[in-house]
């Protein structure tokens, strides 16, 4: 999971993390595309990446492109619903955008969806 403001990731982190853990996932959160760059390094796989785009510039969308171009899907989570958005999600290769506040069944069934299941 992405954000870039770190009370919010941490609130929001709180949260998704106890859900998705719940549900047999395990979470890796950060407020730095380094990390995450990190992250998608061998020996480490990124399944699926949650993106935050609160109080992100527009150089999210460049970090999107790699997810996509390395196959690794994602989901970005807006504040708000705007066509912008959503259009610049669907051209970085987001699988779905979804507005806060997150409807926590439909993210569960995306995520179950996408993955086919916990491991």
């Amino acid at each position: 999971m992405i954000n870039h403001n770190r009370r919010n990731l941490e609130l929001l982190t709180q949260l998704l993390t106890q859900f998705l853990e719940r549900h047999s996932y395990h979470v890796l959160a950060t407020v730095s595309l380094e990390a995450v760059a990190e992250a998608m390094s061998p020996p480490h796989t990124i399944k699926l990446a949650l993106i935050d785009i609160s109080g992100c510039d527009a150089g999210i969308w460049t970090f999107c492109q790699r997810l996509h171009q390395q196959q690794i899907p994602f989901l970005v989570i807006s504040p708000r619903q705007q066509a912008a958005i959503q259009q610049a999600s669907t051209m970085s290769g987001a699988i779905s955008c979804l507005t806060k506040p997150l409807v926590m069944k439909e993210l569960l069934r995306l995520v179950w969806n996408l993955l086919g299941g916990a491991d």
